[in-house]
């Protein structure tokens, strides 16, 4: 299954997105450096042999899990996620991959560089959905929701 990654009206655009997993320790946290659910997946850098991956992502979540699966077991776990927010906004978390014990055999989430309490892992979302989120996010981020 390939992602799709546009149309022509976004509604139903299927992207890979953030999910937190573990919150910060930090109180920058809520800053808008940090990823947030909702955030839509542009680029993966791993390691160093395995280059950079790009959206759309063959396979959505479970084609980045393998993905993530062939890079820790070569012990190639040092990541760089970029992340898209509306049209024009990004952010970046390097990160580490580590099993995700909790979703069961084979699963992985990036534990953050900065704050190994800070995790987060992916999801398969339309577009619309996590432009909403996003919104969502931004109103709580100001202290509106």
């Amino acid at each position: 299954m390939t992602m799709e990654r546009s149309n022509s009206s976004g509604a139903s655009t299927t992207v890979l997105s953030i999910e937190c997993l573990r919150g910060s320790s930090k109180a920058d946290e809520w800053t808008g450096d940090m990823l947030h659910t909702g955030d839509i997946v542009e680029d993966l850098w791993i390691g160093t042999s395995f280059g950079s991956v790009t959206a759309p992502f063959k396979g959505g979540k479970s084609g980045v899990q393998k993905i993530l699966h062939s890079a820790y077991k070569a012990k190639q776990t040092s990541i760089r996620v970029l992340v898209r927010r509306g049209t024009d906004e990004f952010a970046e978390l390097q990160a580490c991959i580590v099993p995700n014990e909790s979703a069961g055999k084979k699963q992985y989430m990036l534990r953050s560089i900065g704050d190994p309490n800070y995790a987060v892992g992916f999801v398969d979302r339309t577009e619309a959905e996590c432009l909403d989120l996003q919104g969502n996010t931004r109103l709580s981020l100001f202290g509106c929701g």
